[in-house]
């Protein structure tokens, strides 16, 4: 019994060295992006066994200041940055293109919003479906948390921004419930006939009822032509000085034509497609 245990234990301390001799890239920031990035990031790290590709989806914001503050090897972003986040030591990395899709609950009959009505229901002058055609119910109206990509994109594009003391801040209603994740965005829209909220277009499953935006369905397709507006850059940043070999070239791998076809793949524009 002991000549067993004492096997077992050597075992488990050789796995556990093992998954230690690993190199480690950590990868930090926005949830939209960190969503493909996890696949890419097995993908790469089943042909390089000897990295290992740490993903963590904390928002945008977070990302950005975990490469300003050296707390990552790799940050992701949803969203372009503000002037006061630009830094010359920051290089930043267009990996794919994104929209960003209106959702509702499969069982809600409207199909359609217009820029103007989105806008009236994020501020809360628009507060039941039958101002839109739809039934007679009040909305349940769902937003993102301050720090994420998805939602400076949704604000900036339909205006629900006002300035304030020279710095631009959100103006929606503050009665919306703020949840964290796109996960979260679509289990309550998923569960609520009344909700309404806004998810990544690489996101969207038949969970939920993606609505066309002025009359363009929110598709890979429309969204390549153009004609599908709602849209945002998907970004990795990193440090030039200081960035790992390791780190760069999981990048590298990312914009290659492996990671751009498995980017089309997840439901995304590549940014250098076959």
């Amino acid at each position: 019994m002991l000549t067993r245990a004492t096997t077992l234990c050597a075992i488990f301390a050789s796995l556990a060295f093992g998954v230690q001799a690993k190199e480690t890239v950590t990868v930090t920031g926005s949830t939209s992006v960190s969503h493909v990035v996890e696949v890419l990031a097995e993908t790469y790290s089943l042909a390089n066994k000897e990295y290992f590709i740490a993903v963590q989806g904390v928002g945008s914001s977070a990302g950005i200041i975990a490469i300003k503050q050296d707390a990552a090897d790799i940050g992701m972003s949803s969203r372009y940055l503000k002037t006061a986040e630009i830094n010359p030591d920051v290089q930043t990395v267009t990996i794919a293109h994104d929209g960003i899709a209106l959702v509702v609950n499969k069982n809600n009959p409207v199909s359609n919003l217009t820029k103007e009505q989105v806008s009236k229901i994020y501020h809360g002058e628009i507060t039941n479906w039958r101002q839109v055609g739809g039934p007679d119910l009040t909305m349940a109206v769902v937003s993102r948390e301050n720090a994420s990509g998805s939602r400076f994109s949704f604000e900036d594009f339909m205006g629900l921004t006002q300035q304030i003391s020279g710095q631009t801040v959100s103006d929606i209603n503050p009665q919306v419930l703020i949840v964290n994740t796109n996960g979260t965005v679509k289990s309550l829209v998923s569960r609520n006939t009344q909700a309404i909220g806004y998810i990544s277009l690489g996101s969207v499953d038949d969970s939920v009822k993606p609505l066309s935006f002025e009359g363009v369905q929110p598709t890979l397709t429309n969204l390549e032509s153009g004609e599908y507006k709602i849209s945002r850059p998907f970004l990795m940043l990193y440090k030039e000085k200081n960035i790992a070999d390791n780190a760069k070239e999981f990048i590298d791998f990312v914009i290659s034509q492996n990671g751009q076809n498995i980017i089309e793949q997840r439901g995304y524009l590549a940014v250098h497609p076959q």
